[in-house]
């Protein structure tokens, strides 16, 4: 088939997983280096899937590594892949696409950047590095990743519209090669929750939020 999807599971563990259950429980959480705290639903849902990542800000802004589980997950998925291919790795936050490129070096493999803060597209799409890292809101319409054939979500931001734009900028015309979407998703998370929506092509949002209250 043209275009595939995947999902590969991690599990929260130790000082993460407490963190997470104790924000969706109570709106707040202790951890070592401050409080986190979500002042509504919406943040939330926010600090949950920041969580999920592995780094997670406190009420001071700085943020904070409490977990290498999904960044553990796309180094194995990488060295899956192979050195020689091409891949685009979409995430939601800057501190998600500091762990790609962490991964990336780990690895050995030269990773390039597409986000509010860097444009090094023209850069990857010339062959410079093998990974490009996109934050998801930046590679949207008429960005052209046909150079990969593998897609990978590390996050994904809380908006449809975003999801099916990033899929359609590397399963596009000028693609040659049947496409894989690999989505890393922590294990009863709201990763989950996400995905489920996705599936369903609801509202992300309104259909966590509407689950949470059922």
């Amino acid at each position: 088939p043209p275009e595939t999807h995947v999902t590969y599971h991690c599990e929260l563990t130790g000082e993460a997983a407490r963190i997470y259950r104790d924000l969706e429980e109570d709106f707040v959480a202790q951890a070592r280096n401050g409080v986190v705290t979500a002042a509504n639903a919406l943040v939330k849902l926010l600090r949950l899937q920041q969580v999920t990542g592995g780094c997670v800000p406190t009420d001071d802004g700085v943020g904070h590594r409490i977990d290498a589980a999904k960044q553990r997950l796309l180094a194995d998925t990488l060295e899956d892949i192979g050195p020689d291919e091409p891949v685009v790795i979409f995430c939601r936050f800057h501190a998600d696409l500091d762990a790609i490129h962490e991964a990336c070096r780990q690895l050995g493999y030269t990773s390039l950047e597409l986000s509010g803060r860097r444009d090094e597209l023209a850069r990857w799409q010339a062959g410079e590095g093998q990974a490009l890292a996109v934050q998801i809101s930046a590679g949207g319409v008429g960005v052209d990743l046909t150079r990969a054939r593998y897609s990978i979500y590390y996050s994904l931001s809380f908006s449809l519209g975003e999801y099916d734009q990033s899929l359609s900028r590397v399963h596009r015309p000028g693609q040659t090669r049947p496409v894989e979407h690999i989505h890393l998703v922590a294990r009863n998370t709201v990763d989950t929750k996400i995905m489920r929506a996705l599936e369903k092509r609801s509202e992300i949002v309104q259909a966590i939020l509407a689950e949470v209250k059922s």
